[in-house]
């Protein structure tokens, strides 16, 4: 009982790896089922999250719903839904009632701010949780503002954590025999948090307060992007040695012993030096020489992709990266598959 994407997402998931999925909506039906873009009268959003499952309609207002409703519950597994705390319990599908009809029922709950807590009944969407948790407070230009993260990695990360807490659930009940009827409580905002680690980590233990900084590491340096004659190209140190390797291939062996580069330290604190010296180097020539010469010496480092020049690319193929959908017309759809599937 899902909808819209952090509940949709980690049933898609689950399906993946072999659940068979059925879809409860209300008559009026997801509302990113409403969501364009569309192809063929289908929304893509909706579709990208909805693939591999049953679906049926159900007006768990009416007591014919909810007895179709429990009847379905009997013979499940897992019951999912990210709808708002408080409303389930008025639909017929209340914690406790579940686990009446089904005590070996696994039940799982996604919400902007969890089942409790003073922010519980407060509406959610990937933005808000975005901005309350401190996620935008380190996205963005150096020295900008707070910037969203560019996809919806607030609800992306919450299905996440529910896909991984389902299945210790069910290893726990069916290998270790153990039945713990406490649904899982996944709220978005402790997900950020723990996305955020190393932001936490260092102002917990060091006092420091991340902010934006681009493309750039907080603790490590060279470690985001730099122009070239054509293309814009990452570049990843990661340690001493690489920072030797790297100084070579560039022929700028005079930075290795300079005092103001010699160490990761030294380094992020003269960052803007460091850089205005890579600058006037690596705009000489183009990103793929650089790329294919930094490779050689084993530096991490990569021209900057965009969806187009990936889904185009043999890469896409030598990956296998999306996998391709039949609608019910019989049309074919193509999506990214599941990486661990």
């Amino acid at each position: 009982m899902t909808s819209v994407l952090s509940g949709p997402f980690c049933t898609w998931l689950l399906s993946t790896m072999g659940a068979d999925v059925i879809k409860v909506e209300n008559p009026a039906g997801d509302m990113a089922r409403t969501a364009p873009p569309f192809e063929a009268d289908i929304s893509l959003y909706f579709a990208s999250l909805n693939r591999n499952k049953r679906s049926i309609v159900l007006d768990l207002k009416s007591d014919e719903g909810k007895l179709a409703l429990h009847k379905l519950i009997k013979t499940a597994d897992v019951f999912i839904e990210n709808m708002r705390p408080g409303v389930r319990d008025r639909l017929g599908c209340g914690q406790a009632e579940l686990a009446q009809l089904n005590p070996r029922l696994i039940q799982a709950s996604i919400s902007g701010f969890g089942q409790s807590g003073s922010l519980s009944s407060r509406p959610a969407y990937d933005i808000i949780v975005q901005a309350m948790s401190g996620m935008m407070s380190i996205n963005g230009p150096l020295g900008g503002p707070a910037t969203r993260v560019g996809f919806s990695v607030g609800d992306i990360a919450a299905g996440l954590f529910a896909a991984v807490g389902i299945l210790e659930r069910l290893y726990r009940r069916d290998a270790c025999g153990e039945n713990n009827s406490a649904a899982l409580d996944v709220s978005m905002l402790a997900c950020q948090w723990a996305c955020l680690e190393n932001a936490f980590a260092r102002y917990l233990n060091a006092g420091i307060v991340p902010g934006p900084i681009g493309s750039g590491h907080p603790s490590m340096t060279p470690f985001e992007v730099y122009p070239t004659a054509d293309r814009d190209i990452v570049i990843a140190l990661g340690s001493e040695r690489d920072w030797h390797r790297f100084c070579t291939a560039l022929e700028l062996q005079e930075l290795i012993e300079d005092p103001r580069f010699k160490t990761d330290e030294a380094r992020i604190d003269n960052r803007q030096s460091m850089n205005a010296i890579l600058h006037k180097v690596l705009v000489r020539n183009s990103s793929e020489y650089w790329r294919d010469k930094l490779l050689v010496a084993s530096i991490p480092c990569t021209v900057i992709e965009n969806v187009k020049s990936i889904a185009d690319s043999q890469l896409s193929v030598d990956y296998q990266a999306f996998s391709t959908v039949k609608t019910g017309s019989g049309r074919d759809m193509h999506f990214v598959r599941n990486p661990i599937a």
